[in-house]
C-alpha cells in the first residue's frame, strides 16, 4: 500500500512540482525503502537513513537490530557464515546443494547502537555489536565488537580514536572552510 502511495504521489510530484508534494514523496520513498529492510530482518529505529546497503539472508533468518538516527551507506551486513560447511559435513543437511535449508550456517544478530555511521563499502560481520555514537570509516571490516563512543575503521577495524576527537576535528573544519559542507 505505502508503495503504491508512493508511485502515485512520485507521478503527481513530476507533474505539479509543489514542495510540500515532493516531501510526500520523499517520505513514501523512505517508508517503502524501510519496509523492505524490516521484511529481511532488521529492527530499525526512528531517524535511519540506510542507503544502498545489503543484509544477508538464509532459509533461517538473519537479525539486525539498527538503533536510532544511524546513517549506513553503501554497507553489508552478514548474520550468518555458511564457510563451516565446506569443512564439518555434519553441517550438510541434503546433498543437493540448491535445495532450501541444505547448509546450516552460523548465525548470529548484528546490533547496531544509536548514532551510528558506517561508512560505503563496511562489511559487518556475524554477532558484532557496535555500541552508541559509533563511526565506521568507509570500506571497513567490522569483525568485533566496537565500544560505544569510539571511531574504527580498517581490514579488520580497529578502534583509532574517541568519537569526542572526530566530532572536535569536524567542528574545526566547519569553522575553518564552511564552503566545503
Amino acid at each position: 500500500m505505502i508503495r503504491f502511495a508512493y508511485l502515485c504521489a512520485k507521478v503527481a510530484s513530476r507533474l505539479l512540482p509543489i514542495s510540500k508534494l515532493q516531501n510526500l514523496t520523499d517520505r513514501l520513498a523512505h517508508q517503502c525503502i524501510m519496509a523492505r529492510y524490516r521484511s529481511q530482518g532488521a529492527t530499525i529505529g526512528d531517524n535511519c537513513v540506510i542507503i544502498n546497503t545489503t543484509l544477508s539472508s538464509s532459509s533461517k533468518g538473519d537479525k539486525f537490530f539498527i538503533g536510532d538516527n544511524c546513517t549506513i551507506t553503501g554497507a553489508t551486513l552478514l548474520g550468518h557464515d555458511a564457510s563451516p560447511t565446506l569443512f564439518l559435513d555434519e553441517l550438510i543437511v541434503h546433498e543437493q546443494s540448491y535445495l532450501r535449508g541444505s547448509r546450516r550456517s552460523y548465525r548470529s544478530p548484528i546490533t547496531i547502537g544509536n548514532n551510528v555511521f558506517i561508512g560505503w563499502g563496511s562489511i559487518v560481520l556475524p554477532g558484532v555489536h557496535i555500541g552508541d555514537d559509533c563511526v565506521i570509516g568507509a570500506g571497513s571490516v567490522v569483525t568485533r565488537d566496537i565500544p560505544a563512543g569510539h571511531v574504527a575503521a580498517g581490514n579488520p577495524a580497529k578502534v583509532i580514536k574517541p568519537t569526542q576527537e572526530y566530532i572536535e576535528a569536524y567542528r574545526r573544519l566547519l569553522d575553518e572552510k564552511p564552503g566545503n559542507f
